[in-house]
């Protein structure tokens, strides 16, 4: 079975973590990567699924030092 993540889902999900990444909050860019790995674990990976695993070890390490700013 081939992956059932559509170009549109796709799209919408690049978008959210460009927003949240935008914002500076690592909070927000958190909760956005792990909402789509959630969907990529259910519909398939990406090839480039890896950004959004490197926004959310980014978020992680930055609310973990007490960074208010998401700083990649």
């Amino acid at each position: 079975m081939g992956p059932t993540l559509t170009q549109k889902e796709f799209v919408n999900l690049k978008s959210r973590l460009t927003r949240a990444k935008n914002s500076n909050d690592p909070q927000r860019v958190l909760k956005e990567a792990e909402h789509a790995l959630s969907i990529f674990e259910e519909k398939g990976y990406p090839d480039n699924w890896h950004l959004w695993q490197a926004a959310k070890e980014q978020a992680q390490s930055a609310i973990g030092r007490g960074y208010k700013t998401y700083q990649p």
